[in-house]
């Protein structure tokens, strides 16, 4: 079942210089944006708020495999 809503923002972090990150209240959301920066992929990585300052980060091949499951899924 994927995260529909959180109350703590989820972050699509970028490395690339003068790309501003993004929040999201939804993982689906974050998802669908991250796959919209495909030619990018490679310097995006998701975090996901774990509690006590820890977050659950999601990145290379993990990441590509979400985006294809939730872009399929439409």
């Amino acid at each position: 079942m994927m995260l529909t809503y959180s109350t703590t923002p989820i972050t699509v972090h970028s490395w690339l210089l003068g790309t501003a990150n993004k929040k999201f209240f939804s993982l689906q959301a974050a998802l669908e944006y991250a796959g919209e920066q495909a030619n990018e992929l490679s310097t995006i990585e998701v975090l996901i708020p774990a509690g006590n300052r820890r977050y659950v980060i999601i990145w290379g091949e993990q990441l590509a495999a979400l985006i294809r499951r939730v872009c399929a899924s439409h």
